[in-house]
């Protein structure tokens, strides 16, 4: 499988759709439904570290 980068190139108020979009296309276009699996799996690992930054910065 093919790394995906889930880093928007600017950060901002569609960071999180941006992951989401990415993650949705690559999974789309993976060869495999185990590698579409791995690329939600990474995309959502992701949106949780950014949900447990910002419960940090409250």
């Amino acid at each position: 499988m093919a790394d995906v980068d889930f880093t928007p190139p600017h950060a901002g108020p569609s960071y999180i759709s941006e992951i989401i979009r990415t993650a949705l296309r690559a999974a789309a276009l993976a060869p495999t439904a185990n590698d579409a699996l791995d690329v939600t799996g990474v995309a959502l690992a992701r949106l949780a570290d950014l949900a447990k930054a910002e419960v940090g910065h409250e």
